[in-house]
């Protein structure tokens, strides 16, 4: 009995671990926020819906900037963000809605929301040096290619087709 108790344990603490869209409660930011690995389905539930969906569908993708000819050579990419951040709140819807985009549907992406003091128990900001939120971090070929931070130099779409033009030779 002691045996099933203590793999009922183990098991619970994996799924929890694992669990996307998880939400607590930010004393620095006094408010709730999504803590660790989340999705879509996440920024889409509860509190963060409004400011979500309000800058998703307020958002023109601007797709006369993405050219055909070239090929999405992106093996992921990784966006670190704060749901308490003013620049996620700009920034992630819109990013969402251009990879929702045709153009980037192969495109694997995972999220990752930190707390105030921009730590989460899923991944470590140091090991991925990031200072500001939010950071969109490309890979190609496993190895980190660029990053947008905070804001794009000009828009979203032009930062990352400025990517793409540089890397259809490497």
């Amino acid at each position: 009995m002691k045996t099933f108790f203590f793999m009922t344990a183990i098991l619970a603490s994996f799924l929890t671990y694992g669990q996307l869209n998880q939400t607590m409660y930010d004393e620095s930011k006094e408010q709730e926020i999504l803590i660790g690995e989340c999705d879509i389905d996440g920024f889409a539930s509860g509190e963060f819906a409004g400011w979500f969906f309000e800058e998703y569908e307020n958002y023109e993708v601007a797709d006369i900037h993405f050219n055909p000819n070239y090929t999405i050579p992106f093996d992921s990419v990784y966006v670190f963000l704060g749901t308490w951040c003013s620049d996620t709140r700009r920034e992630l819807p819109r990013f969402c809605k251009i990879m929702d985009h045709e153009y980037f549907k192969v495109t694997k992406v995972r999220y990752f929301a930190f707390d105030g003091n921009k730590h989460n128990d899923v991944i470590d900001t140091d090991e991925y040096y990031v200072q500001f939120l939010p950071t969109f971090v490309f890979y190609y070929k496993g190895n980190e290619l660029c990053r947008i931070v905070e804001a794009p130099r000009e828009s979203l779409e032009e930062d990352i087709m400025d990517l793409l033009m540089r890397v259809q030779d490497l």
